[in-house]
């Protein structure tokens, strides 16, 4: 929180309405624009973001929404020990089959997130045991979000009285696959985060703005491998599921729902070959690559080898059929030969 005698500092800073003390001091990249913005926040007051968005230029309006919402998802608190916490925001979606009047199981998520490694930075969660519908939450505004990370910090039964007040529960009685969300909230030491804007609650390689970090390939393929365990795990509890992916922030979830990541029968995206066959172009000398592609029970068993033969990487899409047939007419056009077994 902002100090009183700070809203009128030196140099006229803080002078003006909020609204032009927010843009002032969000052109100026100025530390203090975090410390006005949870005023602005916690008290609710939407208005005043709107006010400050129409005084910037068109071109600058989307950065500074993008930064007060992520910032809407991260507030600072106190433990039961008075140790100052971070509390964040992250989104789940799901692919779900079937009647919705029962709650998810937020235990088996919780334990799947837990045993995948996805909640190494954390010191606790918090999952609120409601199905909810991505349609209604695109129009949740910064100054709601921060109210639901708040209730959810109180309690989940704040949580739950105030999604029902918005609207945001998914029907329970709707026929055949259909796309929802599950919120939760990851209690993290307040340490100093370096060189990130926003923290990166379930360690999913993201800037907390809905950005990808540059991640080392070994890296990458860890996070791959613990979305993979976490889905099947989640899936396993709950036959509902069909799939399931963490996606960070509320700005991930409606960009995930956007792209339509799931349709029809598509459970991998050919970013994911694109991105191995890049990570593997770049260990040669020539940028030749000769691939071999086998289908197998487990999908698309793909192997990638530099001119002289040496093997570079492998790795398994979940991709099978005419989905399959097209990753193999896309390393064709990418790769010099490709052997299909």
């Amino acid at each position: 929180m902002a100090k009183k005698d700070g809203v009128n500092g030196k140099g006229g800073q803080f002078s003006g309405t909020p609204a032009d003390r927010l843009v002032r001091l969000w052109r100026n990249n100025d530390e203090r624009f975090g410390a006005l913005l949870d005023e602005v926040l916690d008290g609710n007051r939407q208005g005043v973001i709107e006010a400050a968005l129409g005084k910037l230029r068109e071109e600058e309006g989307y950065d500074f929404m993008d930064e007060v919402e992520a910032f809407s998802e991260t507030a600072q608190s106190t433990d039961e020990h008075g140790d100052p916490t971070l509390s964040t925001l992250f989104w789940v979606a799901l692919e779900v089959e079937g009647r919705l009047d029962e709650p998810p199981s937020v235990d088996a998520i919780e334990r799947a997130l837990d045993s995948a490694g996805l909640l190494e930075k954390a010191a606790d969660m918090r999952l609120l045991p409601l199905w909810l519908d991505p349609e209604p939450l695109s129009y949740l505004e910064a100054a709601d979000r921060r109210t639901l990370l708040r209730r959810l910090i109180d309690s989940p039964e704040a949580a739950e009285a105030f999604v029902r007040e918005q609207d945001l529960v998914a029907a329970p009685d709707d026929i055949g696959t259909r796309l929802v969300g599950v919120v939760g909230l990851v209690i993290e030491e307040d340490a100093e985060q370096e060189g990130e804007a926003m923290p990166d609650p379930l360690n999913l390689g993201f800037s907390g703005e809905g950005e990808e970090l540059e991640i080392d390939p070994i890296e990458q393929e860890r996070i791959r491998q613990s979305m993979a365990a976490f889905a099947e795990a989640v899936a396993t509890a709950d036959p509902r599921v069909k799939r399931c992916e963490p996606v960070g922030g509320l700005n991930d979830l409606l960009d995930f729902t956007a792209e339509g990541v799931w349709p029809d029968d598509v459970v991998a995206s050919f970013d994911e070959v694109n991105d191995f066959l890049d990570i593997a172009g770049n260990e040669t000398g020539d940028g030749i690559l000769d691939v071999t592609a086998e289908q197998t029970p487990e999908g698309l068993q793909v192997r990638a080898y530099n001119s002289d033969g040496v093997l570079l990487d492998e790795r398994s899409f979940d991709l099978t059929g005419e989905r399959a047939e097209e990753a193999v007419a896309l390393m064709k056009r990418r790769c010099r030969r490709v052997s299909e077994g």
